[in-house]
């Protein structure tokens, strides 16, 4: 199936089935051209009038030096400049004239761009005249469309001219030809002004439409190499493939997040299903838990089976203490920590001071403290404390430093150097009480205990005593 388009307007289109016309018609632009889906060759059509036709003969071996010879050989018959202008011959043999097309580049790349603009994928480029049909008995046909007149002749030669420059066409035409016009009133006025010429009237129309009614294959192509575009057609066909890709992609994706959503939705059901057996099992009591809340329920009675926090008892106690021991101004030479019990060691000045201390521990909300044993060695008293963590949350309140009113007895004065005593497994080093509290390390089930060397109390700078505690 072929199609016929204009490229210049009137933008008409004529579309061929097998050797008959199956549609045609006008349309306003180049895009509304009906092009369809089906396969389909676009042949173009442009005015006649940007084309010329010209017989060469040369004596040239090749086609090659025919066209290089060619734009010299018309360069008088050319108005313009040769270098501005296409050649197209395509039918050239030896030693033999042949017609030769001549249209301006400038066009050329015109129409070029149209067809491209557009998307017009146009395999053959024409001069409206080459469609002109022939009759059997006539060896040139003329045609009257829309005030200008176009001649075609059998051997391939073709023009578009005005009616007042017709008689200079005929003075190319053999006296003895005869002449085929498609207007009657043309014919009749030829017929009067030239007597000796046959022409005769033989109506094949004034459309593009009705000359396509004959046959007017041609090998006529404009375009050549240089200047046809290389357009190919857009059809509903080119996207099929991609398009049922896509869909195809789209149910592989759907399908697997569906099977994905059910795999999933039963691995859940199977957990809370076994969560659910664990939960009666583990706790019987418990037994109005929402579904899914089995883990979170079990997590908050495990916790509350294993008790509190060990280690931020431990270090709540020690940090208790070292307040208690810093306001009392007494030494801590050592520090257990097991069963959830702080037991420390005090190093006194005196005996008072053992009820004192334990008042001051127990006056702290978060500990209950008890005396184990007191003694005295080398003029000092020492003291066993055990302390243990109240479950009770202590208040704003309580976390206020207490203050009790007891006399503390003044540290003894030495006359003579203290003796010497064995080292200690931790070598003694001054340092805040607090920092030293979080470098205790918690022992689960062994005792852990951590002696110091030479306990005994610092002074700082204004000669006031300080704690020394080992690690």
């Amino acid at each position: 199936m072929k199609i016929y388009i204009s490229l210049e307007a009137p933008f008409e289109w004529v579309r061929i089935k097998g050797q008959k016309v199956d549609a045609f018609g006008e349309v306003a632009s180049p895009e509304e051209y009906p092009l369809g889906d089906e396969e389909v060759e676009v042949i173009g059509v442009v005015p006649g009038e940007w084309v010329t036709t010209h017989q060469v003969l040369l004596p040239a071996k090749t086609r090659k030096q025919f066209s290089a010879a060619l734009p010299y050989a018309l360069e008088e018959s050319i108005s313009e400049d040769v270098e501005n202008m296409h050649f197209v011959f395509p039918v050239w043999k030896p030693g033999e004239s042949c017609n030769v097309s001549v249209v301006a580049r400038s066009k050329m790349l015109e129409w070029q761009a149209v067809a491209n603009e557009h998307r017009i994928p146009i395999q053959q480029l024409i001069p409206d005249h080459v469609l002109v049909p022939f009759h059997d008995a006539a060896e040139c046909s003329v045609a009257l469309s829309e005030e200008q007149i176009l001649a075609h002749h059998q051997d391939g030669y073709g023009v578009n001219l005005d009616e007042s420059l017709l008689e200079v066409w005929l003075m190319d035409v053999p006296i003895n030809s005869t002449i085929a016009v498609n207007d009657e009133a043309l014919t009749e006025s030829l017929i009067r002004d030239y007597p000796d010429r046959d022409f005769r009237h033989w109506p094949f129309g004034s459309k593009m439409a009705h000359w396509l009614e004959y046959q007017t294959d041609t090998a006529l192509d404009l375009w050549g190499d240089q200047y046809k575009p290389k357009v190919t057609k857009i059809s509903k066909q080119t996207f099929l493939l991609p398009a049922a890709m896509i869909l195809l992609a789209l149910g592989l994706k759907v399908g697997y997040d569906t099977f994905r959503y059910l795999s999933l939705h039963n691995e859940i059901a199977n957990i809370n299903t076994e969560s659910q057996s664990i939960l009666k099992e583990t706790f019987p009591t418990l037994d109005k838990v929402q579904t899914g809340q089995e883990r979170d329920v079990m997590e908050k009675a495990l916790s509350r089976l294993g008790g509190p926090d060990r280690s931020k008892s431990m270090h709540s106690a020690l940090a208790e203490v070292s307040r208690v021991a810093l306001r009392q101004r007494v030494s801590l030479s050592n520090i257990v920590y097991r069963n959830n019990e702080l037991v420390i060691t005090c190093l006194l000045n005196n005996f008072s001071q053992v009820d004192t201390l334990t008042k001051q521990f127990n006056a702290r909300s978060s500990l209950d403290a008890s005396l184990q044993s007191s003694s005295s060695e080398d003029g000092q008293v020492i003291a066993s404390y055990s302390i243990k963590q109240n479950d009770n949350v202590p208040s704003a309140a309580d976390l206020q430093e207490p203050i009790i009113e007891e006399p503390i007895a003044a540290a003894p004065v030495r006359t003579e150097p203290r003796p010497s005593r064995p080292a200690a497994n931790v070598v003694r080093e001054p340092q805040p009480v607090i920092e030293q509290v979080e470098n205790v390390v918690e022992e689960e089930d062994d005792e852990y205990t951590e002696n110091l060397e030479d306990p005994s109390l610092f002074r700082d700078e204004d000669g006031r005593p300080t704690i020394d505690v080992g690690r």
